[in-house]
């Protein structure tokens, strides 16, 4: 039987490992504790111990890397530039053992990248910090577009809002996040599943429906969207996120009543 190529080429890998470092290091020097299932056992008892001793942050393992990413929580405006911004260090996970996984199944391009994607925003956010689609052009070496592509891709296809600085600080025009809590909210999804789904605070839902509310209403009565934009407050490109959800909403309400 031939021999896959990819499990030839990437298994390897798998082994580049702390835990590999650590069994050879044993089986060379103190032999004699035992065979190669005692010493694995060994092995995994000394790491389980390193993970209780030492916080995370203290050390970087085989395929983590250290960077600077925006804080969450921040206020962002189009006068701030980034080096008026906060930034704090974060570990992140640029090689995964699933990473190589994914190579050995020969998994598509789009589908490891989507995944990587999705691991570098969700590390971030865990550690308080947000990352930018220009961090992960530069991280995995790719186009802004492309970042933007899988990233759309990924909440169309889930529903989900991945934690990116678009999404978090209303960075550039990313409002999928209020799209979405309106829409979810429109489809009668409980706020507390809805926060959920949008990686926010019920309270930030809250707030979100309350807008898409104001909007609907004025909408409706035949305001302009400038003229909604100056009622409410909410700048205009948000105005004109809001209304096409009113705007879809109003025709499948005049397709049930047909």
């Amino acid at each position: 039987m031939k021999e896959d190529w990819a499990v030839k080429t990437y298994s390897p890998s798998k082994s580049k490992t702390y835990e590999t470092c650590l069994f050879n290091l044993i089986q060379t020097e103190f032999g004699y504790i035992g065979g190669p299932d005692v010493v694995k056992l060994f092995v995994k008892k000394i790491c389980e111990l390193n993970g209780e001793f030492f916080v995370r942050n203290d050390f970087i393992k085989p395929g983590e890397m250290r960077y600077l990413a925006l804080k969450l929580g921040q206020k962002y405006s189009s006068s701030k530039r980034l080096e008026d911004m906060e930034l704090i260090p974060i570990t992140l996970t640029v090689v995964a053992p699933e990473d190589i996984d994914d190579r050995v199944k020969k998994l598509h391009r789009g589908s490891i990248m989507t995944k990587i994607i999705v691991r570098l925003l969700r590390e971030a956010k865990q550690q308080g910090a947000v990352l930018t689609e220009t961090d992960l052009a530069i991280l995995l070496r790719v186009s802004t577009p492309a970042i933007s592509r899988y990233v759309l891709e990924y909440e169309k296809v889930t529903g989900e809002v991945l934690p990116r600085a678009g999404s978090e600080m209303d960075i550039g025009k990313t409002l999928t996040h209020k799209k979405l809590a309106f829409q979810n909210y429109k489809k009668k999804i409980p706020t507390s599943v809805n926060a959920k789904l949008i990686d926010h605070t019920t309270e930030s839902v809250d707030r979100y429906i309350k807008d898409g509310l104001r909007v609907e209403k004025l909408f409706n009565e035949g305001y302009s969207e400038w003229e909604i934009s100056f009622f409410t407050g909410l700048p205009g490109y948000l105005v004109k996120e809001y209304i096409v959800i009113v705007k879809e909403n109003n025709e499948e309400k005049d397709k049930k009543d047909e």
